[in-house]
C-alpha cells in the first residue's frame, strides 16, 4: 500500500507543478506587460526560463528545509495519505482560484493543508499530537501574513525616493528607463519565484521518499529538481492570463514609474525570502501586495478596493478551506491504510 500511495504522490505532483507554474508566472509579467515594458510573447518566455533556472537553484534550500522542518513520526502510509490529501487539496484550490483569476499563495494552502492533514491523522490514528503542534508552524505563518504588509508599505514608501530621483527629468526619459527595469525584474522575480516553488515542493518530495522506504531520498533530488523545472517551467509558458488581467488591468491603475517601484520591491523580497532567512514567502500575496502599495501612492487613487476586497477574501479562505479539506481526505485515505 506504501508503495502504492508513493506512486499517487508522485504523480499528482506532476500537475501541481505545472498549475504553479501557471498560477504564478503573473506575478512577474503583469505589469512590465500593462506598461508596455516587454511584449506578452517575450515576457512569458523570460519567466519561463527564469522561473526554471530559479527552480534549479533551490536545490540546497530545499534540503535544509527538509531538516528544518521534519514531519511527525506516525506510520508510512498514513504520512503518504497525509501527502496525497495535501496535494490533491493545493492543486484543486489552485485550479479554482485560476479560473477565478485570484492571486492566492499556493504556500498558504499548502502548508494549511499539512497542518489539516497531521491533525486528522492524530484523530484517526493516534498520531503524536505533541510532535504536530512542536513543528515551526508559527514561523512560517507569520511570514506569510506579515509579508503583505512589508510588501504594500516597502512600495508605498519607494514611491517616494523614486517620484524624487525622476523629478525634473524628462517624462519620456522616466518611462523609457522605468520600462528597461521592469524587464529586468521579470528574470529576477521569476528566479525568485522558482526558489520558493523548487524549495517547497522538494520538501514534499523529500518526505513521501522517506515515508515511502526509498534509502538515501535526497540522492533522488538532482534528477527531480530538472523534472520540477521543465513542468514550472512549462506551466509559466502558457502566461496565467487570468489572473494577470486581474493584476494588471482590475486591481491599480499604474504608470510605468511605480509599476518599477512593484516589480523591484517585490522582488526584492522575493530573494530576502529565499537566500536571506530561508523561509516561505507568498509570491502572489508579495507581488500583489507591492502593485497595490506603488499603485496607491499617487494624487489621486487608482486602486479598485471593491477587487482587493475580494481577492483579500479569497487569501482569507485559503488556509481555512485548504486545512479542512486535507483533513477530510486525510480521514477518507485512512480507511484504506
Amino acid at each position: 500500500m506504501e508503495l502504492a500511495l508513493l506512486v499517487l504522490v508522485v504523480a499528482v505532483m506532476a500537475p501541481n507543478l505545472y498549475v504553479a507554474g501557471l498560477h504564478d508566472v503573473p506575478n512577474s509579467i503583469a505589469i512590465p506587460v500593462r506598461t508596455r515594458a516587454l511584449t506578452p510573447r517575450i515576457a512569458v518566455r523570460v519567466a519561463a526560463a527564469f522561473n526554471a533556472l530559479g527552480v534549479l537553484l533551490a536545490v540546497p534550500m530545499g534540503l535544509y528545509l527538509y531538516s528544518w522542518f521534519e514531519f511527525p513520526h506516525m506510520e508510512p502510509g498514513l504520512t503518504l495519505a497525509v501527502l496525497l490529501s495535501a496535494l490533491l487539496t493545493v492543486l484543486g484550490w489552485n485550479l479554482f482560484t485560476y479560473f477565478q483569476g485570484m492571486p492566492t499563495s499556493t504556500t498558504h494552502a499548502l502548508l494549511a493543508a499539512l497542518l489539516g492533514g497531521a491533525l486528522a491523522a492524530v484523530l484517526v490514528d493516534g498520531a503524536p499530537s505533541d510532535e504536530v503542534w512542536a513543528l515551526p508552524w508559527l514561523t512560517p505563518l507569520l511570514t506569510l501574513l506579515i509579508s503583505p504588509l512589508v510588501a504594500f508599505g516597502l512600495a508605498y514608501l519607494l514611491v517616494f525616493l523614486a517620484v524624487r530621483i525622476a523629478r525634473g527629468e524628462d517624462p519620456h526619459t522616466v518611462n523609457r528607463v522605468s520600462r528597461g527595469l521592469q524587464s529586468v525584474s521579470v528574470g529576477v522575480t521569476s528566479v525568485g519565484t522558482g526558489l520558493q516553488q523548487g524549495q517547497r515542493f522538494s520538501f514534499v518530495l523529500l518526505m513521501a521518499l522517506a515515508a515511502g522506504g526509498v534509502s538515501d531520498p535526497e540522492d533522488w533530488m538532482g534528477v527531480a529538481y530538472v523534472v520540477f523545472a521543465l513542468l514550472i517551467g512549462a506551466g509559466a509558458w502558457h502566461g496565467g492570463w487570468r489572473i494577470g488581467h486581474v493584476l494588471a488591468h482590475r486591481l491599480v491603475a499604474i504608470d510605468p514609474l511605480r509599476g518599477m517601484v512593484a516589480t523591484s520591491a517585490a522582488s526584492g523580497l522575493l530573494f530576502a525570502g529565499s537566500l536571506g532567512i530561508a523561509l516561505p514567502l507568498s509570491t502572489s500575496l508579495t507581488a500583489a501586495s507591492a502593485i497595490m502599495g506603488a499603485g496607491s501612492n499617487q494624487r489621486f487613487a487608482t486602486v479598485n478596493w471593491r477587487q482587493f476586497r475580494r481577492i483579500a477574501r479569497y487569501w482569507v479562505a485559503t488556509p481555512i478551506l485548504s486545512g479542512l479539506v486535507a483533513a477530510t481526505l486525510t480521514v477518507a485515505l485512512s480507511a484504506l491504510v
